[in-house]
């Protein structure tokens, strides 16, 4: 069949169409809240933007589930407590993870060793399948003391909610 130009006008029209529902649908997702933190006082939620938008710092470190070392972008415990205002002094936080596995944390033992929440991993945001969008980890290549099982509990992946009581 022979195209006419109102026939690619069609065709093109819903090439246009699908694309912008793709970037629409992008934009969703980047609106869409990837951390929850509840206290008694307040709950917080943070896009993944907004968690960017935090002091970040960059880690580098070697995990046990990792082959080699990466490049962490993060947010510090220390700095999300702080700008929340939740003083960490004798807290807890039960972190939970998109498949409801939990595990609950003194506060204060994740800013002694710097635990951090990291987004990226070598500059590429983290995919589900790659422990993402959130992942729980320590700077266990500074730290080796800690690079043992009662800490590397505590890496937890696939972060969705932090309760902070």
């Amino acid at each position: 069949m022979k195209a006419t130009p109102l026939s690619d006008w069609r065709y093109l029209a819903r090439i246009a169409f699908i694309t912008l529902l793709f970037f629409l649908s992008l934009n969703a997702m980047a609106q869409r809240p990837v951390l929850t933190v509840q206290s008694k006082d307040a709950s917080a939620s943070f896009t993944l933007a907004e968690l960017k938008a935090l002091p970040t710092t960059q880690v580098r470190t070697k995990t046990i589930w990792t082959d080699k070392e990466h490049t962490f972008s993060s947010v510090t415990f220390k700095n999300l407590m702080k700008h929340l205002h939740i003083d960490p002094k004798g807290k807890h936080v039960t972190m939970i993870a998109l498949n409801d596995y939990s595990i609950q944390v003194a506060v204060d033992t994740l800013i002694e060793h710097n635990a951090f929440i990291a987004y990226a991993m070598d500059g590429k945001r983290m995919r589900i399948r790659d422990k993402g969008p959130l992942w729980v980890l320590y700077p266990f290549s500074d730290q080796p003391a800690i690079n043992i099982p009662p800490y590397q509990a505590h890496a937890i992946w696939q972060l969705k909610t932090l309760v902070v009581n």
